[in-house]
């Protein structure tokens, strides 16, 4: 296919240029690997950023993502939870910090307001005790899938050509210019090939990789960061330790658990992302000094996203971004470093370049053009409410008279599932579970995946043995620290599976 535009990798800014694009009237294409959000933009605690963490020691991303976080919630406040955020202090941090704290929030643009203990014990009632400063900022909670999943309708509904599991295999460069992307569609091994204008490079960790194809060599830094999922809201706030960014040093109410994080490491490739026994101890010892409560928690599951950051990797790179470009294959566009907030200005930013190149010159609009209506209000009842939070205007075409629960952690409805299953983008149960959070909850999918799968079968002809298998093999990764109740119940998962079901000693 001949397009103006092709972009590789369906993350958050991938997905961001090609609504952009298809937007200001570009004929584009968008091709991922794997699902949407197969990378770091899966892979992190779903914080909207309001700034804070970074107005210290990196003040340019405090300003991006306080410009972002207002825009975000703006366009898409159906996937965002204003739960506000708390930074709060200990005995034995630096007592000087949290002045230049204050000072930084507001040189960057960042709303930040002080509160006394009493106050913030008020606000938090799980915070420590302990707690000697503590400031009042705009962070809230952001579900990755659906801000992802609500760029990809967009685009497609503006006439952008999205396609998952698709495979980047090849490519061809003539005269110093990418003129032919090769392919693979994992849903039936056929090749394809793309004669791009200009090309798109948004792949992650992966960039390097994708560079490499056009003969270009890509710098860039890998460093993995480490989460936990705690069972239930430990916290109504964002909570964050206020000290330079660390290890363990935030907890963000996010659906029907907390995410602890994170850590960070170099990573030696993009599937560099195991969590380590030594982060998960690490995790938990930071989190409960600030939320003592997490002294007994139960960590349902662990997991790692692999950061591409300029500069390097580590704690001392900038969390901003840059476009990219060389001379070795001129029509490629690269995008390195940014944050999930700031995912729009980046899109908006290489978008703008690219139309440069083609000469088009209509201006951004998705600073403006709203991605889902607001979650509250209308006339809506609690069930509408829930389903417009977790899916925006998609939220209409899903069957509300079939109120059967098909996974009682997360309360997920058999028509959720029905309705995920009708689109040509779902070809495994995590593609499901990813857009309906069936499996995500407490049991990790021992209640819901076989009647999961059962509406699979039906409706995709999937092989039913293989395709449970993948699921739970995937589902696995995050259980291998397991300990307590939930190695228990993880221990009785396998025996079900293997016992009744006879699906061998790796299920």
């Amino acid at each position: 296919m001949r397009k103006e535009v092709l972009v590789i990798g369906g993350g958050a800014t991938g997905a961001g240029v090609v609504r952009d694009l298809a937007l200001r009237g570009a004929d584009c294409v968008l091709l991922e690997m794997g699902d949407y959000c197969h990378g770091a933009s899966g892979g992190n605690h779903g914080l909207l950023h309001s700034g804070g963490r970074y107005a210290v020691k990196d003040p340019s991303s405090a300003r991006e993502c306080a410009e972002e976080n207002s825009t975000l919630r703006r366009i898409a406040p159906f996937c965002i939870e204003d739960t506000g955020g708390l930074f709060a202090s200990l005995p034995g941090d630096d007592p000087e910090f949290g002045d230049r704290f204050e000072r930084a929030c507001r040189e960057t643009g960042v709303p930040v307001e002080e509160l006394s203990a009493q106050e913030a014990l008020a606000e938090e009632p799980g915070l420590s005790t302990d707690v000697t400063r503590c400031y009042r900022v705009p962070d809230g909670s952001v579900d990755p899938f659906a801000l992802v999943q609500a760029n990809v309708d967009d685009a497609r509904a503006n006439g952008a050509t999205v396609l998952n599991h698709c495979r980047v295999t090849g490519m061809e460069v003539d005269g110093g210019r990418v003129v032919r992307v090769d392919y693979v569609n994992n849903r039936n091994g056929e090749s394809g090939h793309v004669f791009p204008e200009l090309m798109v490079n948004t792949a992650g960790a992966w960039a390097p990789q994708v560079a490499k194809m056009a003969g270009v060599h890509l710098a860039m830094g890998l460093d993995q960061g480490s989460m936990l999922v705690a069972d239930g809201r430990h916290c109504r706030h964002v909570v964050n330790r206020l000290r330079p960014p660390s290890n363990g040093d935030i907890a963000v109410p996010n659906h029907t658990s907390t995410i602890l994080g994170t850590t960070s490491r170099p990573a030696s490739s993009p599937e560099d992302s195991g969590v380590s026994e030594a982060d998960q101890g690490l995790l938990l010892r930071e989190a409960s000094r600030m939320l003592p409560g997490l002294r007994t928690v139960r960590v349902i599951r662990s997991y790692g996203g692999v950061r591409p950051l300029l500069g390097g990797g580590g704690r001392e790179a900038s969390r901003s971004f840059a476009v990219l470009r060389d001379e070795g294959a001129e029509n490629m566009l690269t995008v390195s470093g940014g944050k999930l907030t700031t995912y729009r200005l980046m899109a908006e930013k290489v978008s703008d370049q690219a139309c440069r190149v083609l000469g088009i010159r209509a201006a951004c609009r998705t600073a403006s053009e709203p991605l889902g209506p607001p979650a509250e209000g209308g006339g809506m009842s609690i069930a509408e409410s829930r389903l417009t939070r977790k899916y925006g205007w998609r939220s209409r075409d899903i069957d509300t008279g079939d109120a059967r629960v098909i996974c009682s952690c997360e309360q997920v409805l058999r028509s959720e599932v029905v309705h995920a299953l009708g689109g040509e983008d779902v070809l495994t149960m995590a593609d499901v579970m990813r857009r309906t959070r069936a499996g995500m909850g407490y049991c990790q999918g021992m209640d819901c995946s076989l009647g999961v799968l059962e509406l699979m079968v039906r409706s995709k002809g999937v092989d039913p043995r293989q395709t449970l298998l993948e699921f739970l093999s995937e589902r696995e990764k995050g259980l291998e620290l397991a300990s307590g109740d939930q190695l228990r119940q993880e221990l009785l998962r396998r025996h079900v599976f293997q016992g009744v079901y006879r699906l061998g000693g790796g299920a």
